[in-house]
């Protein structure tokens, strides 16, 4: 696997693939509210030589840390979503609150892997306004305002199957640059947008690993 290049700083293949095993870990470190951790509990979790956690790390500017010390959760995920470029993949609208938006919403898997949903969109008036998962459901004509006042890039689709290739043509023109698609309808990627058809719930893990591969 060839080296990744992100501000200039090229990262070792090997140091690419340890750093998808941590992220993961500290993402459900920090999601289960433990702040610190030491890189030797790290190399204990994942089994790897802590000589090869240390030395990953070390392309983290100023670090200058022991395997025993206790670092912030929070600084080492920031970091490795600097050096592979993901930072901006950490957030995302959902748009269709049916059955399956709402499992989605609810869904720990998600919140584990780092990936937030911050809002919620739907066409149906009955389900606007509603408050799922402390997410508020907001009405489909505040999408665009919303998406670019935040300045994010990919969004989750759980639409119905015929309402599905209407929710992209929006959430495009909106800004988005990123679809995952979760519902039956194929969708087709274009210059405009990455697209991620999802076809299993237990594989959401490994499909959000494969977008921020193709980014």
């Amino acid at each position: 696997m060839a080296g990744k290049e992100n501000d200039n700083h090229v990262l070792p293949g090997e140091t690419i693939k340890r750093f998808r095993l941590y992220q993961p870990l500290l993402r459900l470190w920090m999601y289960k509210e433990k702040r610190n951790l030491t890189i030797s509990l790290i190399s204990e979790f994942l089994g790897i030589p802590v000589e090869l956690v240390l030395e990953d790390f070390s392309h983290c500017p100023d670090w200058n840390k022991s395997e025993d010390e206790l670092v912030e959760v929070s600084s080492l995920i920031d970091c490795i979503d600097k050096l592979l470029g993901e930072k901006e993949l950490r957030e995302a609208v959902l748009v269709g609150i049916g059955k399956l938006g709402t499992s989605l919403l609810k869904n720990e898997t998600i919140a584990g892997s780092g990936l937030k949903i911050v809002a919620a969109f739907d066409i149906d008036p009955e389900k606007v306004g509603r408050i799922i998962s402390g997410i508020k459901v907001l009405g489909m004509e505040k999408l665009e305002s919303y998406v670019r006042q935040m300045h994010l890039k990919m969004a989750m689709i759980a639409t119905t199957p015929e309402n599905a290739m209407e929710a992209v043509d929006q959430v495009r023109k909106a800004g988005i640059s990123v679809v995952w698609n979760f519902t039956p309808t194929i969708i087709p990627e274009s210059e405009e947008i990455v697209v991620q058809n999802s076809k299993s719930s237990m594989k959401l893990e490994k499909d959000y690993q494969k977008i921020l591969a193709r980014i």
